[in-house]
């Protein structure tokens, strides 16, 4: 399991202190990552599949839903043509 810092604001805090102390969560910790674990399911499904998950995001950002961006220091050309080569 990875480590990854978070800052939440205080509201949020709050809120994971509330799901805590009426026993919903054991801890903070929990609550965080069973929340993660859903948000992650209702964007992305169950799929952990890579090729169905990019294939997922591109149909978002067709769609108009979900811009999505690729950054290079290459143009748009040099990639293509490294494809090609």
């Amino acid at each position: 399991m990875g480590v990854v810092p978070v800052r939440l604001s205080e509201g949020q805090i709050r809120k994971l202190n509330m799901l805590t102390n009426l026993g919903v969560y054991k801890s903070r910790n929990e609550a965080i990552r069973a929340l993660i674990e859903e948000g992650l399911q209702t964007k992305l499904g169950e799929d952990d599949d890579v090729t169905r998950l990019v294939d997922k995001l591109l149909d978002l950002s067709r769609k108009g839903k979900m811009p999505i961006r690729f950054k290079s220091r290459k143009t748009a050309t040099e990639i293509v043509a490294e494809g090609r080569q």
